[in-house]
């Protein structure tokens, strides 16, 4: 008698675990993450040291305040960071548009500088950049969140996801997941009742270097004000980092010279978490460990069927 009540309980958590599973499936859940990079990330982990970077594109460019798609596609790395920048990690390096040139006059495109337009900054803030000789590059990375969609809505509203980075930029930057759109002024556009500017990268101002200094940015699906500042869904999900290249220069400007601009992403803690739980590269699909769950149940509840049987003959 003394293993029939632990083997009721274990068949009764292994018939709960069935039922939440199938409730998952219903409401539609993250089941697993692929495609986040660092900035000149490999695909095994590694830190690439010159060319293309397949991973992050250049979605949008702007100068003095109209598109220019000649800074538009894939990012490249840069190789020489001399300009005060913050230190490439093992894994993670510094990152510019395509088209960036190695001197401040000129130079060769795409060799790893990392010199673009950019100068001023009018009235200090992205919105107007139209009197101002202002560099806006859009940084995009794709990635994958794996999981059920209900009812062909793929917004994920049955758990609580953030994602923790770590950044910096040259020379300022907001960041964003999924955003609608962005504008010719690259401020990303408002997303499912989700502010414009519920952003959560500090910009540069006030002496703050952002490219000698990194911040860490928290994305989440939940909370309250500002901490709920991103919508994840099943499926595609963007990564959008929106960097403003003004040379520190915080009003209009008519100057033309190249100055540096790039973006360096990673992460210093967990990732990606869904439901406070740490999620590192794909967590088991719901298909995969019901079974095994269900098999621990159906064991048990044989298991004391059994025990029933030999008792009632003795």
């Amino acid at each position: 008698m003394r293993f029939e009540q632990p083997l009721k309980t274990l068949s009764a958590i292994a018939a709960l675990c069935l039922w939440c599973g199938g409730l998952a499936h219903a409401q539609g859940t993250a089941t697993g993450l692929s495609g986040l990079f660092y900035t000149a990330e490999t695909s095994n982990g590694g830190l690439r040291t010159s060319g293309i970077d397949p991973n992050w594109t250049v979605t949008y460019a702007s100068v003095a305040g109209a598109q220019n798609t000649a800074y538009q596609g894939s990012a490249y790395v840069v190789t020489s960071t001399g300009q005060g920048y913050v230190a490439n990690t093992n894994n993670a390096g510094w990152i510019t548009a395509p088209n960036a040139m190695s001197a401040q006059t000129g130079g060769a495109a795409n060799t790893g500088g990392d010199y673009l337009p950019g100068n001023g900054n009018s009235n200090g803030t992205q919105t107007n950049p139209s009197n101002a000789n202002e560099g806006i590059y859009v940084y995009t990375l794709a990635f994958q969140i794996k999981g059920t969609v209900a009812k062909g809505n793929a917004t994920i509203t049955g758990q609580n996801i953030s994602m923790s980075l770590t950044i910096a930029a040259d020379d300022q930057y907001q960041v964003y997941i999924n955003p609608a759109g962005i504008s010719a002024s690259g401020v990303a556009n408002s997303v499912s009742g989700v502010s414009p500017t519920a952003f959560t990268a500090a910009q540069a101002g006030s002496g703050t270097s952002s490219w000698g200094n990194t911040a860490s940015v928290t994305l989440a699906n939940y909370g309250t004000g500002a901490a709920n500042n991103a919508v994840f869904v099943v499926g595609t999900n963007y990564l959008t980092i929106v960097v403003d290249n003004t040379n520190s220069i915080t009003t209009a400007s008519t100057a033309t010279a190249l100055n540096p601009s790039g973006v360096l992403l990673y992460q210093t803690s967990n990732v990606i978490t869904i439901n406070n739980v740490p999620v590192v590269g794909t967590i088991p699909e719901v298909g995969t460990w019901l079974p095994v769950v269900g098999a621990v149940g159906l064991f048990g509840w044989g298991f004391w069927r059994r025990r029933q049987s030999l008792e009632s003959i003795g």
